[in-house]
């Protein structure tokens, strides 16, 4: 028994779709955003925070902000 030329065309075309779709979604969840950018985040998150969490982020936007300073600093 031989599968008709249309369902072997859309078997093939879904198989290259969902390769193709895995590809994009792998391509778009790779891309990390550099955190010195917009530094105002962690801070607008760190307040926005709730209270047990608030601190460790405080710290976290703290950390960070240091660390991009010293990015910024040398030549």
């Amino acid at each position: 028994m031989t599968m008709p030329p249309e369902s072997k065309l859309l078997k093939n075309l879904g198989l290259v779709g969902a390769v193709l779709l895995i590809a994009l979604l792998a391509t778009l969840t790779l891309y990390e955003e550099d955190p010195c950018a917009n530094p105002d985040l962690d801070i607008s998150g760190a307040v926005l925070a709730e209270e047990e969490e608030q601190s460790a982020m405080v710290n976290r936007a703290i950390v960070e902000r240091a660390a991009c300073e010293q990015r910024e600093a040398k030549p």
